[in-house]
């Protein structure tokens, strides 16, 4: 008996030291690094995946020689979709490591976007590690035309890439997580990078920026990320544009400078502190206050001080007028609103969406001269 039991734990030990070892290798796991979801027009949906071809010669790094590999799978649902996925993919699928989900603007704009979205995340990894990208056309397309440009590794161009981008208020700081979150939430819009790809013509001439931005130098890149996407109720309804979405990233309390142009001088301009978002309540009427305060080390005369204040106040309005046209509260004034409502059944019965849509816009900007 002791005997038997002692074979056991040896050939227990074998499976650890040879079979379970060998599926995890490195060359036998398929890491996505890049996910991206069409909708088929006979209602399919397609998941295309870009994994990192693992060099020959043993190099673990991803993608030796910047080579990568598009892997396909569909199916009527995200279970379906998934699993042909898992098969059409010659090695294990591994999730753990991706870096963007990328899905189409005609799926995004689709009635029960929101539900497939939820579905989604709840797949291991998905949720917590991926940017949320929108794209025009096919997000096959946008995938596939994805590269390295400054000639490091394709994952660690992707964060760079966003974060720099994120960082100048060109695109939002938009994680899956964050955007189902506020699918969900009854007092919150999400939002999502922006992507398209440029033409040939385009591609051949492209800036390392997007439009709006600084100039910088020619590159062949393919894919853009700029400005943001606007959901409403789970579904995309528009988008804003880099400048637009620099300006919504400030509201939102991000730390941005921000370059203003007045009387024939650029000026740069670093917000002192989170904005001062406010819902007032005079009746039936709602007003939506934003109070925030600048600073700038450039000289600054008082007329060229009410000046600049005059232009952030009308662009930030105007960012305000933009989204109430489209129903989305990507600000948070929902949020700042809902402490009013002691039960959610009242703070739907009030009809938020719609008094939003109609409310007054007071942004008051503060310029301190250091």
């Amino acid at each position: 008996m002791r005997t038997t039991g002692l074979a056991l734990i040896l050939a227990l030990l074998m499976m650890a030291l040879t079979g379970c070892r060998v599926s995890g290798e490195l060359e036998n796991q398929a890491y996505v690094l890049v996910l991206g979801l069409d909708r088929e027009p006979g209602g399919a949906l397609n998941l295309t995946a870009k994994v990192p071809q693992i060099g020959k010669s043993g190099d673990s790094s991803e993608a030796s020689g910047g080579e990568y590999l598009l892997f396909t799978g569909s199916g009527d649902d995200w279970p379906q979709a998934l699993e042909a996925l898992e098969q059409a993919t010659p090695r294990q699928m591994n999730l753990s490591h991706i870096e963007m989900l990328v899905v189409s603007e005609t799926l995004a704009r689709q009635e029960g976007f929101a539900t497939l979205a939820n579905r989604v995340a709840e797949t291991p990894h998905l949720y917590t590690t991926a940017r949320f990208v929108v794209c025009e056309g096919r997000a096959r397309d946008f995938i596939d035309a994805q590269e390295t440009v400054i000639g490091t590794r394709l994952s660690s161009e992707i964060d760079a890439m966003l974060d720099h981008y994120a960082e100048h208020g060109y695109i939002p700081e938009a994680s899956f997580a964050d955007a189902c979150y506020a699918m969900s939430s009854f007092y919150a819009d999400p939002v999502a990078i922006h992507g398209s790809l440029a033409s040939e013509d385009q591609a051949a001439a492209a800036l390392t920026r997007p439009p709006e931005m600084p100039s910088g130098e020619a590159s062949p890149m393919a894919q853009r990320y700029s400005g943001a996407v606007l959901f409403r109720s789970g579904r995309m309804v528009g988008t804003l544009s880099p400048a637009q979405t620099a300006l919504l990233s400030l509201i939102r309390g991000g730390r941005i400078a921000l370059p203003v142009e007045c009387s024939g001088k650029r000026y740069a301009l670093t917000p002192e502190g989170a904005p001062q978002r406010h819902v007032l309540f005079e009746d039936d009427r709602l007003t939506l206050r934003v109070d925030a305060r600048f600073s700038t080390p450039d000289d600054l005369c008082d007329a060229d001080a009410r000046a600049l204040e005059a232009i952030l106040e009308a662009d930030m309005a105007g960012v305000i007028a933009a989204c109430q046209s489209l129903e989305t509260d990507p600000f948070g004034f929902a949020e700042a609103a809902s402490g009013r409502f002691s039960t959610l059944d009242e703070w739907r019965a009030w009809r938020w969406d719609q008094r939003y849509a109609s409310a007054a816009v007071d942004v008051r900007i503060t310029i301190c001269r250091s």
